[in-house]
């Protein structure tokens, strides 16, 4: 009974992860994203990601990238030096503080941004270090001349 019990245990739980069939699925993290007073978005780490005890946390971003659906990549950076053995460039955020995305967003369009973060000082190759942020967003002027954000599921509904 014994060794049916442990050959089990061995088929169910180590042969996966032997053989590499187990595969670590990566949270998508939400960002905030408010209109500034140009009418360009605002892309910025949330507040939750600081604690009490941490309130200077710094992040480095490693890779950003803007989407649309149909069209494909509009714009994408990676910060890190190929050259130079994969060390993090000189960027980095606080939260709350706009992310630089270098791309003019146009009114009417949805789009999906993206970039992947690490706690500053962290090392970027390890997996368990990084973040995945994801969001899409619409600019929507209505015919009166309001400017408003569409974020998510209202983003992708009939312009």
């Amino acid at each position: 009974m014994k060794l049916k019990l442990s050959c089990w245990l061995l088929i169910v739980f180590l042969l996966p992860l032997a053989t590499g069939f187990y595969c670590h699925r990566q949270m998508m993290y939400t960002p905030d994203i408010i209109l500034k007073k140009d009418g360009q978005p605002c892309i910025s780490i949330p507040l939750s990601e600081v604690s009490f005890f941490n309130k200077n946390k710094q992040f480095d971003i490693i890779t950003a990238d803007v989407f649309q659906l149909g069209i494909g990549t509009l714009w994408a950076k990676q910060y890190y030096d190929i050259q130079n053995l994969g060390l993090p460039s000189k960027y980095h955020v606080q939260v709350g503080e706009c992310l630089r995305f270098e791309y003019h967003f146009q009114e009417n369009i949805t789009y999906s941004i993206g970039f992947v973060t690490t706690v500053r000082g962290n090392d970027e190759t390890k997996n368990w270090t990084k973040k995945t942020w994801d969001r899409e967003f619409r600019i929507k002027k209505d015919t009166d001349g309001t400017v408003k954000l569409l974020l998510d599921l209202d983003a992708r509904e009939d312009k």
